[in-house]
């Protein structure tokens, strides 16, 4: 009687314990995952500016002003990709567009009450620095299981080229956001002023 007992009160002991650690490393896994998430988040490009019209409006000024100095593809009704025509140390790979294929933006149309256009653009985090990022955790593994040994210099380095590739894909971002901002707000209005300069010209 007396076994059983105390075998059902270790028993329960024991499923109590083995709960609360499930519960503390599935809060442990929440933060980390929270922590990088808002890390991603930081080490990302976010502006936005507006357009003084309506999105249709807006979508039919693009339409005419073809001229731009990038491209642009529309991923669905009111959301498009914007694509740098020069890229510098980025992987351009063919029939995997979308995940290495330049300097890219993505931007979002949002229209607002007093009728003008928000337009939301992003970045995301780029393929080629999970490769560098990569890289230095594949070589220390190999060289553990091959009983290697890395100069601690080449370790701290590893940290600074992820930095450095970064910085570069950083400065290609914003500029590239600098000419959508100015396609978006300058250029389609001086296209639609020269339109309707030439349209009355027409019309005399």
């Amino acid at each position: 009687m007396l076994s059983s007992v105390y075998g059902g009160k270790s028993s329960r002991i024991f499923t109590q314990r083995n709960h609360s650690q499930n519960s503390c490393t599935a809060f442990k896994q929440s933060i980390q995952k929270k922590m990088m998430k808002e890390i991603i988040e930081k080490a990302l490009l976010k502006e936005s500016t507006e357009f003084n019209g309506s999105i249709s409006e807006l979508k039919e000024q693009i339409r005419f002003k073809k001229e731009r100095k990038f491209n642009l593809d529309w991923i669905s009704e009111n959301e498009f990709k914007a694509l740098s025509k020069f890229s510098l140390g980025t992987l351009i790979i063919d029939g995997f567009h979308g995940a290495a294929d330049g300097i890219k933006a993505y931007g979002k149309l949002t229209e607002l009450n007093n009728r003008k256009t928000k337009i939301e653009l992003r970045t995301k985090l780029r393929i080629e620095l999970y490769i560098v990022s990569i890289i230095p955790i594949l070589t220390i593994t190999v060289a553990y299981l091959t009983g290697k040994e890395i100069p601690i210099w080449s370790i701290l380095l590893f940290p600074f080229i992820v930095l450095w590739f970064w910085f570069i894909y950083r400065l290609q971002e914003k500029s590239l956001f600098g000419k959508i901002k100015k396609y978006m707000s300058t250029e389609l209005k001086n296209a639609v002023q020269q339109q309707n300069i030439s349209n009355k010209t027409f019309n005399l």
